[in-house]
């Protein structure tokens, strides 16, 4: 959720702190940390990054402390022992983030990405073969929330058009769709719900994630339905009109 949410923003319309440790690159492991971290009866808003399921695993940061629960289920998951390994040597000098405030890219007319289009598209050409993994890790992690009694929000942020284009024409697609469902089932109630970023302005810093406009108007609008939801909510957001 880095660069995605006005911190502060959000605090002010729920009237009540709100922190981030949300960084770049952030993987599965880093949720696991978060989640073990996390004090019970916590209220949760969580992404689960489909750019996340889709990047090399040797690109997710992975530095956010040892877990030896975290690391077991990584290994039950197919990570390799060079994969823990490598993870481990990171962790040795562990870097926390805990945030009261996110620093957001000012308004710009049009996108200017550092990693170009054909990155992504990369990953988006074929199923990788760790996808399956990623996303039971995520399964683990969303259950260890459970059972500390939070309640948990989940949100799922925005393509730009240009990569929302490649993500529909990939197989990819169904795969990260069908897993919402999975998710949906670890609860008694759950609903989804769209969020739709109402603006004649450019919300976007890059292909993936949204600049100071984009962050504050989500954060607002997501802020207001948040104290009126009932059940667990995904809430999907959108341009308006995409």
């Amino acid at each position: 959720m880095y660069e995605g949410i006005d911190l502060a923003e959000l605090s002010t319309t729920l009237d009540n702190k709100v922190y981030s440790s949300a960084t770049y690159g952030a993987g599965v492991y880093d949720f696991l940390c978060f989640t073990e971290q996390v004090p019970k009866n916590s209220e949760v808003i969580m992404s689960v990054s489909k750019l996340v399921q889709v990047r090399r695993k040797k690109y997710d940061y992975h530095r956010t402390g040892l877990s030896p629960k975290g690391l077991f289920i990584l290994w039950q998951n197919n990570y390799s022992n060079r994969e823990l390994l490598a993870i481990i040597r990171k962790n040795l000098k562990p870097s926390t983030y805990i945030r009261t405030k996110t620093k957001l890219t000012p308004y710009q007319d049009t996108i200017k990405p550092k990693i170009p289009l054909a990155h992504f598209q990369n990953y988006y050409q074929q199923i990788p073969s760790f996808l399956a993994d990623k996303q039971n890790i995520y399964l683990a992690g969303i259950k260890n929330l459970i059972n500390k009694n939070c309640t948990i929000t989940f949100l799922e942020f925005p393509y730009h058009p240009q990569l929302a284009k490649v993500e529909r024409q990939s197989p990819v697609l169904p795969r990260t769709e069908n897993f919402k469902e999975r998710i949906a089932s670890l609860f008694t109630e759950f609903k989804t719900d769209t969020i739709f970023l109402k603006t004649n302005k450019n919300i976007f810093k890059d292909f993936s994630h949204l600049n100071q406009v984009g962050a504050n108007i989500l954060s607002k609008e997501m802020g207001e339905k948040m104290k009126e939801k009932k059940k667990t909510t995904l809430y999907i957001v959108r341009p308006e009109g995409k």
